[in-house]
């Protein structure tokens, strides 16, 4: 059986891999999806029957992102990993979703892939995006209970995705780095002026103790929304969806065109005890 990088969520041994199955020393199994994942989430750790984003919430991203309106963002954080993530690193996608950034910096820089997200729908799809890719494993988990060894990574990756600073510290390699996405303040404000009477902006986040930051980025750009469709999808697959009046909604998603605003924070992190 071959080793891979992933512990046992239930006794921490490493698990090793057949062809249709993840087990470890203690005789604990889990079977691998036809795409090649496995499902390391206990049911004891799930709130819900099916938790993370939703199938329709899922592919409505994967689509809208398929339409290169997000690439300046993708692009960036490849820019700003470049220097520190290489062939010989270990990247995990912490909340992968369906696998478009990591796929970004998987193309430009080339370093083994680890992927999780709670989502079982989400990691379906990140997984058949790398089919064939040979470092590239993905599991349904969670981001506060990571299967993950310690100090095993060379960077986390976290776009729009919660995450446990304490498990960062725990599974970053010394010198690791962590680069988290957030929204700017100007995020999406048009939008959010159509469906709300009042208009808030993203509160900043708090940086994670332990870890310093090294380098911030602001990606802010203009998108065309040519479509319908497009705009429909974008809609659905952010928590803008989740509130606004049903009316607001019905009209935004018959528009044909729509200019917004796209402002996103680049942040990179390094390890406090390493940098000094």
């Amino acid at each position: 059986m071959e080793q891979l990088a992933w512990l046992c969520p239930v006794c921490t041994a490493p698990l090793s891999r057949d062809a249709r199955s993840l087990a470890c020393v203690n005789n604990h199994s889990f079977d691998l999806a036809k795409e090649g994942y496995a499902n390391l989430l206990l049911a004891h750790r799930k709130r819900s029957k099916n938790p993370g984003d939703a199938k329709g919430m899922l592919t409505a991203r994967r689509d809208f992102l398929g339409t290169g309106l997000y690439a300046p963002l993708a692009e960036a954080v490849v820019d700003v990993l470049s220097p520190h993530i290489s062939t010989s690193s270990t990247l995990l996608d912490c909340g992968c979703g369906d696998g478009y950034y990591a796929a970004f910096v998987h193309r430009a820089l080339k370093p083994a892939i680890r992927g999780i997200d709670i989502a079982r729908e989400g990691v379906r799809m990140a997984a058949r995006r790398f089919k064939g890719v040979e470092d590239a494993h993905f599991a349904v988990a969670s981001s506060y209970n990571l299967p993950l060894p310690d100090s095993s990574l060379d960077g986390v990756l976290q776009v729009f995705a919660p995450v446990s600073e304490g498990e960062l510290l725990r599974v970053l390699k010394p010198q690791g780095i962590y680069c988290a996405v957030s929204p700017g303040p100007q995020h999406l404000g048009a939008l959010k002026g159509l469906l709300y009477d009042v208009v808030r902006e993203h509160k900043e986040p708090t940086h994670p103790p332990g870890l310093s930051l090294m380098h911030e980025r602001r990606v802010s750009f203009e998108m065309q929304l040519q479509r319908a469709l497009d705009i429909g999808n974008l809609l659905a697959m952010t928590p803008l969806n989740w509130k606004g009046s049903r009316e607001a909604k019905t009209e935004v998603r018959a528009m044909q065109t729509l200019t917004l605003q796209a402002d996103f924070i680049v942040r990179l992190y390094g390890n406090k005890a390493s940098i000094g």
